[in-house]
């Protein structure tokens, strides 16, 4: 069965964060389909778009809002295929891409939060024509991406508990703040009881790559709470006016900016499990979470260690992370349940991509793509090296990394000899097999003299004669 030809827009950017790497690489992978990754913060998507069989939109693409110039959006909507969005932080891009959902004429939305939140953000003519994937934040990545990582017995972890957050604009709401709050809290717990721990919530303490894998695997337990918001700004204005506000009261705390400006907004329930979690499950590390939902993933006690969130059971929740044996049957029920199930694997998530695009168009173009090679890398953590003369701003078989050098000249001034010369030998060999040449050359060749200077400057010129 010939295999459609899917165009995969994405950002290198955000790729230094592991569950971003995953996501993107994960199509390419798993697809049934050809993936041609196309990295829109290297050059502009104005090219022909004809050649695909669908398109799809990461949700990094649509974290960058630079990307989105008058022509790519007219290519985009002059493109009569399926156009799949894939959409995460949904509080951020229903405010600031609504409009070029409905203008670049996506005809599929894969969503993290219930589809009626779009409803109140689209016009009803267009919302009643879309089609819904739901899906999560992120799966289980895949195995080898944790190749040199080495798994301890829970007894030599050095850490009982591991933690990386940061704080968060007020503007996303409490759900948002508690991913600082859980953090602080335990950590002055942690070292009130001398208890050995590796939590962090500043900016600068954040970890990525092989740095993230290690706390997982040397901590006991990681601690945690849903993902997401519960606060949609639909008519705008409110990230001006609490930056106004607190420029104003540049020490009023969370409480004083929710009572003020959040209080009144109506809660949407977009509390997600993390990627995080799924990273720590499949690194067989135990978790300890704030009391959710989990998208239905996990079950307390069962799956995790459940903190309330006023933190009124602190003594029975450090008192299981002392039970070493507790927490390794914990994690066992955790890897039988998640990873074994196959339900939560990138796999299982981009085929139901895959049936999606067959669902909205079943046939197949059909149309050859022809590779050509623009560069190459040494190693998975290595960055690309660009073929001399090949251009990096293309559709590529890989993903590009945050770390490629692009460049993308904004003016240059030379003369490209080699497609002078090429050019001048195309139309010399047209010109010397018509008749007018033959023509020609046998005046020329009647001149002795005459013809030895065409010759030399034909040589000079072609190579040849």
């Amino acid at each position: 069965m010939t295999r459609k030809n899917i165009l995969f827009l994405y950002s290198r950017i955000p790729s230094f964060t592991n569950a971003v790497r995953d996501y993107v690489n994960a199509f390419g992978q798993h697809s049934a389909n050809q993936i041609h990754y196309f990295d829109t913060d290297s050059g502009p998507l104005e090219f022909d778009l004809r050649a695909f069989d669908a398109i799809i939109f990461n949700y990094c693409f649509w974290a960058r809002r630079s990307s989105f110039t008058t022509k790519m959006i007219a290519c985009v909507a002059a493109y009569s295929g399926p156009k799949i969005a894939i959409f995460q932080d949904e509080q951020d891009t229903i405010r600031w891409h609504r409009q070029h959902v409905v203008s670049m004429g996506i005809r599929a939305i894969v969503t993290v939060v219930d589809p009626e939140v779009w409803r109140a953000a689209l016009p009803a003519d267009f919302f009643r024509d879309l089609i819904f994937l739901r899906a999560l934040t992120g799966y289980l990545p895949e195995q080898n991406a944790f190749s040199g990582i080495v798994t301890l017995p829970m007894a030599e972890r050095r850490w009982w508990i591991g933690y990386r957050g940061r704080p968060i604009p007020y503007q996303y709401g409490r759900l948002t703040r508690e991913k600082f709050v859980i953090g602080e809290r335990m950590r002055k717990i942690c070292e009130a009881r001398h208890i050995p721990n590796n939590i962090f919530t500043a900016e600068e303490d954040r970890l990525y790559d092989e740095a993230w894998y290690d706390l997982i695997s040397n901590s006991r337990l990681m601690l945690g709470t849903e993902s997401g918001t519960d606060i949609f700004d639909f008519e705008g204005g409110l990230w001006e006016r609490v930056d106004a506000w607190r420029k104003l009261h540049p020490q009023a705390s969370f409480e004083e900016v929710e009572e003020k400006f959040l209080s009144g907004i109506e809660k949407i329930a977009a509390n997600q499990i993390s990627p995080r979690l799924f990273e720590a499950i499949a690194l067989r590390t135990g978790l300890l979470l704030f009391e959710g939902e989990y998208s239905g993933v996990l079950t307390p006690w069962t799956h995790y260690i459940s903190l309330k969130k006023d933190f009124s059971n602190i003594d029975e929740v450090l008192a299981a992370a002392d039970d070493l044996a507790g927490i390794d049957a914990m994690v066992e029920r955790t890897w039988r349940d998640v990873v074994l199930s196959g339900k939560y694997s990138f796999s299982a998530y981009v085929k139901c991509v895959d049936d999606l695009i067959v669902r909205m168009h079943p046939g197949v173009l059909g149309r050859v793509a022809l590779w050509g090679l623009v560069g190459w890398r040494e190693n998975a953590n290595s960055a690309a090296t660009q073929l001399p003369g090949q251009r990096l701003q293309t559709p590529t078989t890989e993903p590009l990394r945050h770390f490629d050098h692009i460049p993308d000249p904004v003016v240059i001034f030379r003369i490209n000899w080699g497609a002078l010369h090429r050019a001048v030998m195309r139309r010399y060999e047209s010109v010397l097999y018509s008749p007018l040449g033959r023509k020609c050359k046998a005046y020329l060749q009647s001149n002795a003299l005459v013809y030895a200077v065409a010759r030399k400057c034909v040589r000079l010129l072609t190579g040849r004669w």
